[in-house]
């Protein structure tokens, strides 16, 4: 991706697709767009397979000029997070990378209790 400047600085971002297995049932795609090695976009997408389909279950990113995430167990709406927006955005990756590893097994059965209820 290239972004073209006011000053016609061209700006170029790497965008790094990785896709991370925390076990067989439970994936995190993720998305970073670098300048440099300064983070300017992210997006941490966790999927669970469910009846043997992969269901999104939680996003966090600031792909929309602000950092959100959807707990798609409650609603598809973005949920800002604004307390997040002085962070260094690594740090904020970083942060609810951990956050998703520790607890998707947790937002799985929100989404599963949602679904079946």
């Amino acid at each position: 991706m290239m972004l073209i400047l006011t000053f016609g600085v061209k700006l170029v971002l790497k965008k790094k697709p990785i896709e991370v297995y925390l076990d067989d049932e439970n994936r995190l795609n993720i998305s970073i767009f670098k300048e440099g090695n300064k983070f300017v976009k992210f997006a941490l997408n966790y999927s669970a397979r469910i009846d043997g389909e992969w269901e999104a279950v939680y996003r966090v990113d600031n792909y929309h000029g602000f950092i959100h995430e959807q707990r798609l167990w409650i609603t598809n709406k973005p949920i800002p997070l604004p307390e997040y927006e002085n962070m260094d955005l690594k740090s904020v990756f970083d942060l609810f990378y951990d956050k998703i590893s520790k607890n998707c097994l947790r937002f799985k059965k929100f989404y599963e209790a949602k679904k079946d209820g």
